[in-house]
């Protein structure tokens, strides 16, 4: 998926889309009656409690029968809403209601009838925007309607350019030419109307033209742009020294988890091709060079690896990564050919591309 800060959105997703400092603590008391604030931050941390055990089950299961008991852990959408629905009674519109009804569309997947009447209800207002934000990284199918009448109808400018670059990621997330082309009509209306709006990684024209030089410039079948960065040694570095190899190129980050955990899998890649013409290029986007060096000390990962200014660096700005890990599969004559893979795909993607540079 293209959203997102490497996890799915699926109910994990919470865990980022929601990332308030009091998701993460546990209510100070049993909530009172009347306080809907204590009663939502336990809904919560019910939620993360279950998301854990599951997590911690899946990784002991050793049989199938496991695996399906560990799922059966998984957080169901039928134990939170009547939850949900409490906290909305009474067409309740205050910021408790708005993270309650975020929860529900971006932690449980919900596509319940009431809380999409209670989001529509809302589309006019200035609460929206909250919910709004939550959308700009990515957002479920279903959500498309209510950021149509966002950005139709909202009276502010702000919070009708955050829903119209929200639809652009929305689009920009399906595969296609028609979703592409959705994607970039919405990002160009951005880039236009709500250029100065700004957005949580600046001025909302600059991220469309992120989004833009992606949907142009970065497609599978395309030519891969420059790409330059530096050694570890600081010395210039570039992916057209690579002409001629099959290069996976991986933008992660030391404090990654499922950057973290491609890595023996990369370890077994390597050693898989080391005798083929293959590169496998890790870029890091951690602010301190002295992180991932310490990282590196500790952790076997003999392949090349660039850094240049963490994640201000100009190639994840020009590349617009917006998630870790991204991944580039890119052939010998420097055209993208598949996109944020992983496991016995990417190995797959790579044998076949090997095998056309032997053709």
């Amino acid at each position: 998926m293209r959203l997102r800060i490497a996890v799915p959105l699926a109910a994990v997703a919470v865990l980022g889309c929601l990332a308030l400092a009091h998701y993460w603590k546990a209510p100070a008391k049993a909530p009172e009656k009347g306080d809907r604030q204590a009663q939502f931050d336990a809904v919560v941390q019910d939620f993360i409690k279950a998301r854990q055990e599951a997590s911690k089950a899946m990784r002991a299961a050793k049989t199938e029968q496991d695996q399906k008991a560990a799922q059966e852990k998984l957080p169901k959408e039928k134990d939170y809403l009547p939850r949900i629905h409490k906290l909305l009674a009474g067409n309740a519109t205050d910021d408790v209601a708005v993270e309650a009804l975020s929860f529900a569309v971006f932690g449980l997947d919900s596509t319940d009838e009431k809380v999409f009447s209670a989001l529509n209800n809302l589309t006019k207002t200035d609460k929206i925007k909250r919910f709004v934000e939550m959308s700009l990284s990515g957002a479920p199918e279903a959500v498309k309607p209510v950021l149509e009448k966002v950005l139709a109808e909202n009276p502010s400018k702000d919070v009708k350019g955050l829903a119209c670059y929200a639809l652009g990621t929305l689009a920009f997330e399906k595969e296609g030419d028609k979703s592409a082309k959705e994607a970039q009509t919405y990002f160009e209306r951005v880039a236009k109307e709500f250029a100065d709006v700004n957005g949580p990684q600046g001025k909302l024209a600059d991220m469309a033209k992120g989004s833009l030089f992606e949907l142009k410039n970065l497609a599978v079948g395309m030519k891969a742009p420059a790409a330059e960065s530096k050694t570890l040694k600081g010395e210039k570095a570039s992916l057209a020294d690579y002409t001629g190899k099959v290069v996976v190129l991986d933008i992660w980050a030391t404090w990654c988890g499922p950057c973290r955990a491609m890595i023996p899998h990369e370890r077994e890649m390597v050693t898989k091709f080391k005798d083929k013409p293959f590169a496998l290029i890790s870029v890091s986007a951690d602010e301190d060079k002295k992180d991932l060096e310490k990282f590196l000390s500790k952790e076997e990962m003999p392949w090349t690896h660039w850094w240049d200014n963490g994640a201000s660096a100009p190639l994840l700005k020009q590349w617009n990564v917006r998630f870790f890990p991204t991944v580039y599969v890119i052939d010998a004559k420097g055209v993208i050919r598949y996109k944020h893979i992983r496991g016995k795909e990417l190995d797959e993607a790579v044998e076949k591309l090997l095998a056309e540079v032997k053709k």
